[in-house]
């Protein structure tokens, strides 16, 4: 009986040809792992990436050479805004893209460039229509100059560095026609709020504007005694816990327009007053916050309502 155990032969192990079979010893290749993460549907010359587009020049994305009207506009004299004048040059000349010929931070194209012709027929029109824009005054000062301009981008950057000294000029007039408005020059007080206000801006378009808290002070100081709601505007101010910008500056405007338009202070009125011009009874009106007014209209609506 042990005799027929010992003889007994083990079962046969699986041959090595199997266990490779089961259990690959090579490793999978970069390419077949790789493959198996990609997208199949995928061009390998997708996988390449774009050329980068052209740098922009003065030529990109301008018309072919044609005939075309540009209208003049109010001519610059020494007198009148270079910056209003510089906003009207773009108006023009956005409409038929060629804004970016009196771009001095643009690279113009080079002779060899495929639109090169095009550029230089736009830029000799563009350059002659801003010649004619200006004075007499002035188109003797540019052609003076030693290198004549040729190109739209140098008669524009010309005739601006030309002005700045009557443009500086123009900023402290304008500046002084703000600070020579006053109350007692209008008729009523709408009428110097609104004087006062369009003056205002026309320095903001110069980027000159005085700044806004005190444009707001002197506003309130010039309305004290005749508008009711001035001293309680001037205590809401103070407790607003942020700074005076222009929509601050712009909605008092036209609560003050609104408000001048009711009755004027009255004896009793001053009588109802603190010391420091607060109003006491101020509850009982209308609320004219600012706050009040963002939490009602949300900022939408009227100032005044």
């Amino acid at each position: 009986m042990t005799m027929d155990v010992l003889d007994r032969k083990a079962p046969p192990r699986p041959s090595s040809s199997v266990i490779t079979f089961i259990f690959p010893t090579a490793p999978a290749s970069s390419q077949a792992i790789m493959s198996f993460f990609s997208n199949p549907g995928r061009d390998r010359h997708d996988a390449e990436s774009e050329p980068f587009p052209p740098p922009r020049t003065q030529a990109t994305g301008l018309p072919k050479e044609s005939h075309a009207t540009l209208l003049d506009i109010t001519k610059l004299r020494p007198e009148s805004s270079l910056t209003t004048w510089g906003n009207e040059v773009l108006h023009v000349l956005r409409p038929f893209k060629l804004d970016g010929l009196v771009d001095i931070d643009l690279a113009r194209p080079r002779p060899g460039d495929s639109n090169y012709n095009r550029w230089k027929f736009w830029t000799l029109i563009v350059a002659g229509w801003l010649f004619n824009q200006v004075d007499a005054s002035l188109q003797h000062r540019v052609r003076a100059r030693s290198n004549a301009p040729t190109f739209a981008d140098e008669v524009f950057s010309t005739i601006k560095l030309l002005s700045l000294s009557n443009q500086s000029q123009f900023l402290v007039n304008e500046l002084k026609k703000w600070e020579e408005i006053k109350r007692a020059t209008f008729a009523t007080p709408a009428d110097f709020i609104m004087a006062y206000q369009n003056q205002f801006n026309r320095l903001k378009t110069e980027h000159h504007e005085p700044a806004y808290d005190i444009a707001l002070s002197r506003l309130l100081q010039e309305l004290h005694g005749e508008v009711l709601k001035v001293p309680f505007i001037q205590e809401e101010v103070k407790d607003l816990g942020r700074p005076v910008d222009y929509q601050l500056f712009v909605y008092y405007c036209k609560v003050l327009v609104s408000e001048s338009r009711k009755p004027t202070v009255s004896e009793n009125d001053h009588a109802n007053m603190g010391n420091h011009g607060d109003p006491r009874g101020r509850t009982r009106g209308r609320d004219i916050s600012y706050h009040g007014w963002r939490q009602s209209a949300k900022g939408r609506g009227p100032a005044w309502d």
